[in-house]
């Protein structure tokens, strides 16, 4: 299981930028994967961030694509950490579906 890192309460309810990059390096991951099938996601709230086609060539834009939409989002930090266990449970099922 993931550990989540810890903050105080100080420094609020929004997601910190460090814990978008865990997230947005999994999701990229989980899209690039040969057993991803975004028409089978269980997660209704993972499904609308997941980008709608695979990777490109440009990861930069891409990465730039979703930092914004997940800053649009408004996630706090137990969405995040929702967001980021569902990621690894799709790229379960992901693996799965290649056997």
């Amino acid at each position: 299981m993931l550990l989540r890192p810890r903050r105080s309460p100080a420094a609020g309810y929004r997601a910190a930028d460090q814990d978008f990059d865990a997230l947005i390096g999994r999701i990229r991951r989980l899209a690039a994967h040969r057993g991803y099938d975004r028409d089978a996601l269980m997660s209704p709230m993972l499904r609308r961030l997941m980008p709608a086609k695979r990777p490109s060539k440009d990861p930069a834009a891409e990465t730039a694509e979703l930092r914004k939409r997940l800053k649009e989002a408004g996630l706090d930090a137990n969405a995040l950490d929702y967001l980021l266990r569902s990621v690894e449970t799709e790229l379960d099922f992901a693996r799965l579906r290649l056997t």
